[in-house]
């Protein structure tokens, strides 16, 4: 069995749960990176290309280290797991050239006034709640 003992700790107490929650991730995730590696090269796809494959592989291994430390989705390892899924997915998008704008022809073009317009709303939104005399609720 591995235990790993760190200074900064009590004296002898092993931290052996996050070694192995780390290896439940590096694991999965350097197998699935590897297996997208090996079929981008077999098909014949360039870096370019292939990248977003890796952070699929994290997404991938997160989802499988999520379930195999609790038997059940937990949102700790589901939501960012998911995040990296559609993430690599959005950019999969424009390395195959299904989108045929560029990455940054799309983010001028879309994702800069969607995001002017997300925060002036939440902007308005603050203000709008703060006139009507309710104070903002503290994060404890």
């Amino acid at each position: 069995m591995l235990r790993v003992y760190f200074p900064h700790h009590e004296e002898g107490v092993p931290l052996t749960s996050r070694v192995f929650l780390t290896i439940k991730f590096l694991v999965p995730f350097l197998f699935a990176a590897g297996m997208f590696s090996l079929a981008s090269l077999i098909l014949g796809f360039s870096l370019d290309q292939a990248w977003p494959f890796l952070p699929a592989s994290a997404g991938a291994a997160g989802l499988y280290a999520g379930i195999r430390k609790r038997n059940r989705f937990s949102a700790d390892f589901v939501i960012p797991s998911i995040a990296y899924l559609l993430l690599s997915g959005f950019f999969l998008l424009f390395s195959f050239d299904v989108i045929d704008l560029r990455l940054t022809e799309f983010v001028r073009l879309y994702w800069l006034p969607l995001l002017a317009f997300c925060v002036v709303f939440m902007i308005l939104s603050v203000l709008f709640y703060r006139k009507a005399g309710k104070k903002l609720p503290r994060a404890t």
